[in-house]
């Protein structure tokens, strides 16, 4: 029987953490919680957390950034000995047999050794709207995000930690791409994870109906800075970075168009530009 323990980055968490590690408790052998240096409103809710028998909360005082918390949670997990992670963010919630329908999918592989990451499928809670993933003309999977995904001990291990320099936004992303390049795959289970996306607000222009995520200023100027700074460094990675450059300029237009805050949001993404091309890492700007 395969061990799964499950991690979460939380940081200043509604109340409705609690149920969201409730969930996936009672699937897996454990949870660890990593409270990034949340404020004072929260700790009835850790108190709460770290008063369940199953579940380890790690606090930072500070936001340490999402790659050097899921690196902290990883590490306890393996060191306990799991044989799976399944990371989550603090709003995703799992439905009943979500973890054995995942691995499942592993375990229904032609060459489990290859795979690296099985990801589900996404629902936006307040939508219902399905996510889909990045995939390449041959219809392998590209990448994915975090929340929900799931990694067998020994792929962490070959991979190597989250890419801490890259402070918040495109951890996964980046590790994704570090697994490709190893020669490993990434798989997507029936499992459903319901999971919010930023502010994600529809629009229709011209015929076509497209999300807008509305991330903050300070988002845009990590997501920006990551994104180039992974550009750079996977552009042999032909069929993730023709999506990828493709995706800016859809997101610089869905910003123009329809989203609050515009200029500041372009101006955050130009600083971004500039710290890419300067070599500037970790955290910058307050989030």
């Amino acid at each position: 029987m395969l061990s799964v323990c499950a991690v979460i980055v939380a940081h200043n968490p509604s109340p409705t953490i609690v149920e969201n590690v409730e969930a996936v408790e009672a699937q897996v052998g454990h949870v660890v919680l990593v409270d990034n240096g949340s404020s004072g409103e929260a700790e009835p809710y850790l108190l709460a957390l770290e008063a369940r028998p199953a579940c380890s909360v790690i606090r930072n005082h500070q936001n340490l950034g999402i790659a050097a918390a899921l690196n902290q949670a990883v590490n306890r997990a393996i060191r306990s000995g799991f044989d799976w992670v399944a990371t989550f963010d603090q709003d995703s919630r799992v439905r009943d047999g979500f973890i054995s329908q995942m691995l499942e999918t592993y375990q229904q592989a032609p060459n489990p050794r290859r795979v690296a990451i099985i990801a589900p499928r996404y629902v936006d809670r307040e939508s219902g709207v399905h996510g889909r993933l990045m995939l390449a003309g041959n219809g392998e999977i590209l990448t994915t995000m975090t929340s929900g995904s799931m990694m067998s001990a020994s792929a962490i291990q070959e991979v190597g930690p989250f890419d801490e320099s890259l402070y918040m936004d495109y951890v996964d992303i980046e590790f994704c791409l570090r697994a490709r390049r190893k020669g490993m795959l990434i798989l997507q289970s029936p499992a459903v994870l319901f999971h919010s996306l930023g502010r994600t607000t529809y629009h229709r222009f011209f015929g076509l109906t497209f999300g807008a995520t509305n991330h903050s200023a300070a988002r845009r100027y990590y997501m920006t800075r990551n994104r180039l700074r992974l550009l750079m460094r996977y552009a042999t990675d032909w069929p993730w970075a023709w999506r990828e450059s493709r995706a800016i300029l859809f997101d610089i237009a869905k910003i123009v168009l329809v989203e609050d805050n515009r200029w500041r949001k372009c101006r955050a993404m130009i600083a971004g530009v500039l710290d890419a091309l300067r070599g500037k890492v970790g955290k910058q700007i307050e989030l």
